[in-house]
């Protein structure tokens, strides 16, 4: 199939004389070296995080706004009922004092307080105590001055680490003052279980929230992973690629401009590789007759003149090179239409590399296997592994130095053939368009060549599940590797 989506800037000047030589580099560094992308979260963690946030303030404000309500009311209505307690027993204490009975210990006996409240008389300057123990220093000191001082107060305060309420009415009829202090332990308590009660529920609402989050992003972006699967789908050569047909209306519009879009590019790369097809078949007929004519008049080269003969060569050489581009173009039209006869055959590496060089024509290679790669058996079509194999040795001799070398590695599961020159290697800039077609550069100025040579390299060995590369060889030049699966037992 034709590469979908893939267009390349037309080379400068300079740099089209000839094929370049690069390796799959990252694409995306030529437009933006050195500048590193933002690290962003994706939309589904987002919106999970979005909802979470959402819960967590609000559960925060609410049940800081709860809290806060339930506080002011039972701290005021216990407040309330400690003073109408501590009002009613001071009552008593005015009357029965008034009455001449100065049995105040009997007095505190007979009133009646809530469990753990402390009741205290201060009589003719005498501090008298419900519990033993209990006297006058426990108070305040701020509330003992303004009962010194002839007034009434109320008071919040800790005992003993425990928070005490105390409500102090002066009986200026009797000489007297009545302090009732009450521990509000139990208020305590229960605010402490409203926090506890508030905190898991805003634990709950928010990790609720974030499931939900979660759920309703990966809902709504369930066609956008179907479409972005359908592209890369797309993308890698599947033209046949289409999304059914969605009941949403909100959905239906993306999935008929996404099939219509799928429609019209598999249309148009359809025509191009036709035409293509259609145009190297025709180019065969004439240029096998210039062929022809050009073969006669080199056997008469002798009745020409010297100009004669020079441009004879000329037209030789350029029609030797327009007929392999023309095959080259014919044989990748066929890939790209799906129509390439594909023999897989069985059959040990070291074999299949002494076979190929030697069908090169290439001489001077040096041939360095790995004993135990050789061995391995590679399910490949031998036609083709010869073509990949002729067309790097060529690419090496044309534009790499004089010593060519063959080796062998391993990879789980794979087999890699390593073609290394030692020549002046390959411009790191170069190497992201290195098996593009027609692609030339600068170390291929002022030689012949098609430029489809090594693209047609990257396509046999995709067709046959493998893959080509380009890096640094250690003699110093270009390594090339070709990347193949083995036999699986």
């Amino acid at each position: 199939m034709a590469r979908v989506g893939r267009r390349h800037p037309r080379p400068a000047p300079g740099d089209t004389a000839g094929p370049t030589r690069d390796d799959h580099g990252d694409r995306g560094d030529r437009g933006d070296r050195g500048r590193r992308p933002r690290s962003r979260r994706g939309l589904r963690a987002r919106a999970t995080l979005a909802a979470a946030l959402l819960a967590l303030v609000t559960t925060a404000a609410l049940s800081t706004i709860s809290y806060t309500l339930v506080r002011t009311y039972l701290v005021g209505q216990r407040d309330a009922l400690v003073a109408r307690q501590a009002y009613a027993n001071a009552r008593v204490v005015r009357d029965v004092l008034r009455s001449g009975d100065e049995d105040v210990s009997g007095l505190l006996s007979s009133l009646r307080s809530d469990a753990g409240a402390i009741d205290l008389i201060r009589y003719r300057d005498v501090w008298f105590g419900s519990t033993l123990g209990a006297s006058a220093d426990d108070l305040p000191a701020s509330l003992r001055t303004v009962l010194e001082n002839g007034g009434s107060a109320r008071q919040r305060f800790d005992l003993h680490g425990v928070p005490h309420a105390a409500v102090a009415v002066n009986l200026p009829t009797v000489d007297a003052v009545y302090v009732e202090v009450v521990p509000l332990e139990i208020l305590r308590r229960g605010l402490d279980a409203l926090v506890l009660s508030l905190l898991v529920g805003s634990g709950i609402t928010v990790g609720g929230a974030a499931a939900l989050g979660y759920w309703a992003s990966r809902q709504v972006l369930a066609p956008v992973a179907q479409v972005a699967g359908a592209a890369e789908a797309l993308a890698h050569g599947g033209l046949d690629t289409r999304l059914p047909d969605e009941h949403d209306p909100d959905l239906q519009r993306l999935v008929r401009s996404f099939n219509d879009m799928a429609d019209s590019i598999q249309t148009r790369i359809e025509r191009e590789v036709r035409f293509a097809s259609d145009v190297s078949h025709e180019l065969r007929t004439p240029l096998t007759a210039l062929a022809a004519a050009a073969d006669v008049l080199d056997r008469r080269r002798d009745e020409l003149s010297p100009p004669g003969r020079q441009a004879l060569d000329i037209v030789t050489r350029q029609i030797e090179r327009f007929t392999t581009m023309v095959l080259d173009l014919l044989e990748i039209s066929r890939i790209d239409a799906g129509n390439a006869d594909l023999n897989l055959e069985p059959t040990p590496l070291g074999r299949l590399v002494d076979r190929a060089v030697a069908a090169s024509g290439c001489s001077g290679v040096v041939v360095d296997l790995d004993p135990a790669g050789s061995a391995v058996r590679v399910p490949v079509d031998r036609r083709r592994f010869e073509r990949m194999i002729a067309n790097l040795l060529d690419n090496a001799r044309r534009y790499g130095g004089r010593s060519i070398t063959v080796r062998s590695g391993q990879q789980p599961g794979a087999v890699q053939i390593h073609v290394d020159d030692d020549g002046p290697g390959i411009p790191p800039a170069e190497r992201a368009v290195i098996f593009d077609r027609f692609t030339r550069g600068s170390t291929a100025a002022g030689t012949s060549g098609t430029g489809l040579g090594l693209a047609l390299v990257h396509e046999h060995a995709k067709l046959q599940g493998g893959s080509v590369a380009v890096g640094d060889s250690p003699d110093g030049g270009a390594r090339f590797t070709l990347t193949l699966p083995q036999e699986q037992p």
